[in-house]
């Protein structure tokens, strides 16, 4: 009996005879470097993996090859798989960590998420040209509002240059399938639907900053995000912190000691606090004073209230005087009256 032999592989030309042949001809289908989206571990393998499926069947197209057909044949082996290994070494070769590239991408994350938390507070759907929210814009009438934000979209399926359109966003919504979109309105007047992913980074920041001016996001600072002076409340501080010189990112800082930190207004190493603290602090403090401090302070006068209960009004008056202050304003009172 013929004993059989392993079937050759079927090319439109001569299929590369060998690992190092094949090696040679994947390797001269790749770019000179790559620059990743996400330096994660699991990100980089997913990486490698991908480009090896991309340059293997562009392989396969050349030589007109069924890796398939090959893989049945040979006791499931490919051709592919004894290179597999050093090719996608040679992807990892030549990464490049391009540090701006990777914090636009940072910036787009950011924007798309404060987006999609607006939409979905409005029932998954804004109008941004129609004043509709939680209905689509086609479904029932609504005003217009007298500006709306227009915004650069890529396509690689558009006819313009390169793939780049500019339109005007009429809607953002949330589809069944949970994926943000934009319904836009281009030059020609035709509306169409597109990812938020597609909009250029300036025009995601310029549909956040329409949503925040129509109230859709809120404007008001976090302030367990925002550190301060736990002396005096200034924000006009600094700490000692690791660096990747390479990047100039930050890493983190150096540790929790008083003497890593620097107040420029008080001109001293001071610990520091959350803005949410200090504010509740200085509340607290005022709240502790008495009926004759609040008068030395807001220099209203216990006698001159209205009529009835002169200590309850009293109270008030000087509460809606302290409240309507900013908050450096309540600082510099809390630093000059402050006993402690």
């Amino acid at each position: 009996m013929e004993q059989e032999k392993n079937t050759k592989p079927e090319t439109g030309g001569a299929f590369p005879e060998d690992d190092d042949a094949l090696y040679r001809e994947m390797t001269a289908h790749m770019p000179c470097c790559y620059f990743p989206t996400s330096l994660g571990e699991n990100s980089i393998l997913k990486f490698g993996g991908e480009e090896f499926r991309r340059v293997k069947d562009i392989v396969c197209r050349r030589y007109n090859f069924d890796e398939d057909k090959y893989i049945r044949e040979n006791v499931g082996v490919s051709p592919f798989d004894s290179v597999r290994g050093n090719f996608e070494q040679e992807v990892y070769r030549r990464l490049r960590k391009d540090y701006a590239h990777l914090s636009i991408i940072s910036i787009r994350k950011s924007l798309m998420e404060k987006i999609r938390d607006a939409v979905e507070k409005e029932n998954n759907i804004i109008g941004t040209f129609y004043r509709n929210r939680g209905v689509h814009y086609r479904e029932a009438e609504s005003p217009e509002y007298e500006t709306s934000p227009i915004v650069v979209v890529h396509n690689s399926a558009f006819y313009g240059y390169g793939g780049y359109e500019s339109a005007t966003v009429y809607e953002l919504f949330i589809d069944g399938n949970g994926k943000l979109l934009c319904t836009l309105n281009g030059e020609a007047g035709e509306d169409f639907d597109e990812p938020i992913g597609q909009v250029q980074t300036e025009g995601l920041l310029e549909i956040a900053h329409w949503l925040e001016e129509h109230g859709f996001i809120s404007a008001d600072v976090n302030d367990n995000e925002i550190v301060v002076c736990e002396e005096c409340g200034s924000d006009n501080i600094q700490t000692q912190a690791w660096v990747d010189p390479n990047a100039r990112t930050f890493i983190g800082t150096t540790g929790i000691d008083r003497y890593d930190n620097w107040c420029d207004e008080c001109e001293d190493h001071q610990p520091f606090c959350t803005l949410k603290e200090f504010k509740e602090r200085m509340q607290e403090w005022w709240d502790s004073l008495d009926a004759n401090q609040m008068e030395q302070i807001t220099g209203c006068r216990q006698d001159k209230c209205p009529a009835g209960d002169n200590r309850q009004g009293f109270a008030e008056t000087c509460n809606e005087w302290w409240e309507n202050k900013g908050y450096d304003e309540k600082r510099k009172i809390w630093k000059e009256h402050n006993n402690c």
